[in-house]
């Protein structure tokens, strides 16, 4: 299986508005080796796109290899959830969706929100 770095939609977003440091890290993954995002960060991502510049957003993506949730990531999703729910930490349940997925896929989560640090998860690099 070919190793990927996941995204999460706050970087994908920043790319998106232009932000330089965003849009270079995501080139220079996507030179070295294929790039991927979750299912649910590319709802978040599409739900805030302008009607206008959907169809220019939707292609953008396509360079992205999308992780889907499936039982694996279920499970990983749930550990997640009750790990956090016993410290009191709980964070957005749509980030706790996209952790699962990236860790149950085996690949390492990268993004720029800091609540992801409450997972404790050498598989998640927050910039």
């Amino acid at each position: 299986m070919i190793s990927m770095v996941v995204f999460d939609s706050s970087l994908v977003i920043d790319a998106l508005k232009k932000k330089k440091a965003a849009r270079d890290l995501i080139a220079s993954n996507a030179e070295k080796e294929r790039i991927a995002i979750t299912i649910i960060s590319k709802y978040e991502i599409l739900r805030g796109t302008d009607p206008k510049d959907f169809n220019l957003v939707t292609e953008w993506l396509d360079q992205f290899v999308v992780y889907d949730m499936d039982d694996n990531a279920l499970e990983e999703i749930v550990k997640a959830y009750k790990k956090l729910a016993d410290k009191g930490k709980l964070i957005n349940e749509l980030d706790i969706l996209i952790a699962g997925i990236a860790s149950a896929n085996n690949e390492i989560l990268i993004t720029t929100d800091k609540d992801f640090l409450n997972l404790q998860s050498p598989r998640i690099t927050v910039l």
